[in-house]
């Protein structure tokens, strides 16, 4: 029977174990020495503090590690290199992206004061950068048997994040740079607010004009059809006519009657005098109401002047480092509102392309969209590498078993030959001794 998992040793394997062995003396003279003098294994304790432990951990989640986005059957100095730079494209860009996104959090959790906001915030940031890191892994872990769970990292979860991030980055800067103009944005909002309240009350009233004065003009539109030709149509006419005007003796004595005992058209000329008196009254509190805004120029000014309580229940005035009156600053007391504004702020600049008005925000959101697009350019490409996917090759790993295996046991040969050489001479001094005592 032949065994089909026998090793053939052949006279390449002895040379190059031969060539191995001269190797490692060479260059490796302290493997040679232990190999000389055995010393027996000792267990190790981990010298580490405990403060340094936790602080590897950290770094251990905070980073890409190279060693974690690739296989280990078959690791070449080549996809090393190509592995480490993948890792330091993707722990780049997530950090852009997570010093970006700290001041959005940090202004989301502002009301709570400084101390909880900065915990709230390194928390979050902390959460999304471990997520991300993760994410950045398993997209960069393309293989066989793999590729659906690769793919789904790469589509649902690390390009999403990173278009989240990107933006959340554009709109923390927004929030820390131009915390000023979204005061005057908030303020406008408000005094916009105001104003719709009025013209929604003008509009209210035009639209519910007393029915006295429709039912006046149709009175007199009736009047003025009414036949007079007959004494019958006479005395319709004139009771008509005292009904809706009152009698001639009435009309030039002053009126002493209540209202809703008044004749129809003289009680809707009291009431239309009241209407339009009121619709005026509306029209020149708007027009008042934006002269003196076009006036002043500055809606937080304006808002504060008009409505202090809703001015001292949206904003909180805080003095600045040197505590001059010029350098005041205006805050909005409310996080989330003032990250809903940086928000709209942010993207309407966009959408209107004033790209001069991001300034700064511009430059880093640029930043974070180019270092974001080269770590998932890098994760598909590394995936997609053939040293990556032979890293994951079981065939590699039995191929090098198998030169293990051919060199430990040409190497064990060698060992026997040599023993050999070393016993002939004292089996030939045997045989001598025995011819010489038979003779």
């Amino acid at each position: 029977m032949i065994n089909r998992n026998a090793i053939l040793i052949s006279d390449l394997d002895r040379q190059q174990v031969q060539d191995f062995l001269q190797w490692v003396k060479t260059t490796r003279p302290d493997l040679v020495e232990k190999a000389r003098n055995p010393q027996p294994i000792e267990a190790v304790s981990d010298p580490r503090t405990t403060v340094q432990k936790v602080f590897q951990k950290t770094l251990d989640l905070a980073i890409v590690h190279p060693d974690t986005l690739h296989g280990h059957y078959r690791v070449t100095p080549e996809l090393k290199k190509s592995a480490w730079a993948t890792a330091a494209i993707l722990t780049t860009s997530n950090w852009i992206d997570a010093i970006g996104n700290f001041s959005c959090f940090f202004f989301v959790f502002k009301s709570l004061t400084l101390v909880p906001a900065l915990g709230f915030a390194c928390l979050m940031t902390g959460t999304v950068l471990v997520a991300v890191n993760a994410v950045s892994v398993g997209s960069a872990h393309g293989h066989k048997g793999r590729w659906s769970l690769a793919i789904a990292s790469l589509i649902l979860g690390l390009i999403p994040l990173n278009i989240l991030q990107t933006a959340a980055t554009g709109i923390g800067v927004e929030v820390f740079n131009n915390q000023p103009e979204l005061a005057q944005l908030r303020s406008k909002d408000s005094l916009e607010d105001i104003l719709k309240v009025k013209e929604n009350k003008l509009a209210l009233a035009l639209a519910n004009q007393p029915k006295v004065i429709n039912e006046c003009q149709q009175e007199k539109q009736s009047l003025e059809t009414m036949p007079r030709k007959t004494d019958l149509e006479e005395k319709a006419f004139q009771s008509r006519y005292v009904r809706i005007y009152g009698t001639f003796q009435s009309q030039s004595q002053p009126i002493t009657l209540p209202l809703d005992q008044l004749p129809l058209c003289v009680r809707s000329n009291r009431v239309e005098a009241d209407y339009e008196k009121q619709i005026q009254g509306l029209k020149q509190e708007i027009s008042t109401f934006n002269t003196q805004r076009a006036d002043l120029g500055n809606d937080l000014s304006f808002l504060k002047k008009i409505a202090p309580e809703q001015y001292d229940k949206t904003f909180l005035e805080t003095k600045s480092w040197f505590f001059l009156p010029e350098n005041d600053q205006v805050e909005l007391r409310s996080g989330i509102e003032l990250v809903t504004l940086g928000t709209r702020n942010f993207f309407g600049k966009i959408q209107r392309g004033e790209w001069g008005e991001l300034g700064l925000n511009l430059f880093l959101v640029g930043i974070s969209a180019i270092t974001s697009l080269a770590s998932i350019g890098m994760a598909i490409g590394f995936s997609l590498s053939q040293d990556n996917q032979k890293s994951y090759d079981r065939s590699e790993k039995e191929k090098i078993d198998l030169w293990f295996r051919k060199m430990r046991l040409t190497l064990t040969n060698l060992h026997n030959e040599q023993l050999q050489k070393l016993d002939q001479p004292t089996q030939d001094l045997e045989k001598k001794d025995d011819f010489k005592n038979y003779n």
